[in-house]
């Protein structure tokens, strides 16, 4: 009996600790979503404004022998009204557009982009209609694996709210300018100098170097609300916009790994307007 009796007390105390333990555990994931503020936004003009990063960041997000590669970018979005195409974000060689990752507002299809071209050839990802000037924030995760040795893995994928919108398999080619990238860019189209400005909002945007998962796309979309990704595994930077102030020249890369962007075109850029 006494034994009995031991055992139930030690069985209802480790329930007790575990009841405890899950406690406190969604308490702290309380308090991280606490605080973790999102009040900023960038307003880009539609006309010149840009951020831009070193080539450092170009080549960590592919690297140098970028025969094969993989990346994804989440960024939410809000566009305003465009008349011409609006380059959102884009990882460009040097010279040339044989092989370039961007993604954009393709004005003719209305549609919002996705293309890994490699070797000269496109492989296109493209959202569902209704977006462009609709009054409300978007969340696009765009993702990407080439030159993969196990085929399945190589293809774009486009994600809208959550949502898998179109995926497209990449075959054989590989980035072939042995330089590899050498500038990463967002609203302005760099191979074709400053054409193809983006008009509208963008917020939250992280860069990773793997290919997310259908399951950590939704959780990033979070029901529309934006979360922190510091600690997201892969992450290569991440830009809450969040540290601005207006005449800033430099947008300060919230991950550990310092790849801040240059802001061209504007001293007063952000906006209170967040998803």
């Amino acid at each position: 009996m006494a034994i009995s009796k031991i055992n139930s007390l030690a069985l209802a105390s480790v329930a007790k600790v575990n009841g405890l333990l899950k406690a406190s555990m969604a308490k702290i994931g309380g308090l991280v979503n606490v605080l973790f503020t999102d009040n900023i936004s960038f307003d880009f003009d539609g006309t010149n404004d840009r951020l831009e990063g070193s080539g450092t960041l170009a080549q960590a997000f592919i690297g140098g022998d970028s025969t094969a590669g993989a990346g994804s970018i989440s960024i939410w979005v809000k566009l305003d009204a465009m008349s011409q195409n609006g380059m959102i974000f884009a990882l460009n060689a040097e010279e040339g557009t044989d092989n370039q990752v961007i993604l954009l507002w393709n004005n003719a299809f209305t549609r919002i982009r996705g293309n890994v071209k490699v070797a000269g050839t496109a492989n296109t990802v493209d959202s569902g209609a209704g977006l462009e000037n609709d009054g409300n924030w978007h969340h696009v995760a765009f993702t990407w694996e080439y030159g993969s040795k196990t085929s399945a893995n190589n293809e774009a994928k486009i994600y809208i709210d959550g949502s898998n919108t179109a995926t497209n398999t990449i075959g054989s080619d590989n980035w072939n300018d042995g330089t590899g990238p050498a500038v990463v860019g967002f609203g302005r189209n760099y191979s074709a100098g400053n054409t193809n400005p983006f008009n509208g909002h963008m917020n939250d945007i992280a860069l990773f170097t793997d290919k997310l998962t259908p399951t950590e796309v939704t959780a990033i979309y979070n029901s529309g609300s934006p979360k922190d990704e510091s600690g997201h595994s892969g992450l290569l930077a991440y830009y809450t916009m969040e540290g601005y102030t207006d005449g800033d020249t430099t947008l300060t890369d919230d991950s550990s790994n310092s790849h801040s962007l240059t802001i061209t075109n504007s001293t007063n850029i952000d906006s209170t307007d967040t998803p």
